[in-house]
């Protein structure tokens, strides 16, 4: 059976939406974005053949999960309890072809815009052990995920505005530090280290890959 990563949220019968209306008449608003990305299968997945069609993107909204043959759920839905289909709806879902630019640029961008622009915004990952989150959040040294997407965005979005001085130095929580000339003589070569260290483990990691 294909997993699937970020929130499943089952709505009721004949409902596909996933905004809300407040009464009659009134504008849609949607409070919430929820985006279902299906992984692919892994080879050992596919030695055992478990494509079971068990998950069936009808289109870029709904999804539907058949029971898989032999399960529970497949055998109290043949004695008449329950169900083995149900269809589920988001805002938007994604292949296992997906790949992490387009993830990120469909699904996280705007709000990390409208974060930097000074609106509030939350994005989580939630599914079943193994569905793929760690790797759509981080991602891998070649395939970045979401986190390391947003940092670069962040960065390249401060551009000019970083200060490039090193005699402020972040304290606590929210504190600030003021160094004095020895101070910001050791802090750059610190930083110095970290950065000969981080090329030479990238380095390392493109000679064994």
């Amino acid at each position: 059976m294909q997993s699937v990563d970020m929130d499943l949220t089952c709505l009721p019968p004949g409902n596909t939406s996933l905004q809300q209306t407040d009464a009659p008449g009134a504008a849609e608003q949607q409070t919430m974005s929820v985006y279902l990305r299906v992984r692919p299968f892994s080879k050992e997945e596919l030695s055992n053949n478990e494509d079971q069609a068990c998950v069936v993107i009808e289109n870029s909204q709904t999804v539907t999960l058949n029971a898989p043959k032999g399960s529970a759920t497949m055998k109290s839905s043949e004695k008449g309890i329950g169900m083995s289909l149900h269809k589920f709806s988001f805002s938007q879902i994604f292949g296992p072809d997906t790949t992490q630019a387009e993830l990120f640029e469909n699904t996280v961008k705007n709000q990390m815009n409208d974060f930097l622009d000074g609106k509030n915004a939350l994005i989580f990952s939630y599914g079943v052990t193994n569905a793929g989150k760690t790797f759509t959040i981080q991602g891998t040294d070649r395939k970045p995920g979401i986190l390391p997407r947003v940092l670069e965005s962040t960065f390249q979005y401060i551009g000019e505005h970083q200060y490039q001085g090193m005699d402020l130095k972040p304290y606590l929580r929210n504190g600030v530090q003021s160094l004095d000339f020895d101070q910001v003589k050791q802090e750059r070569s610190t930083k110095a280290a970290i950065f000969a260290s981080i090329k030479e483990y990238i380095s390392y990691h493109l000679l064994v890959i």
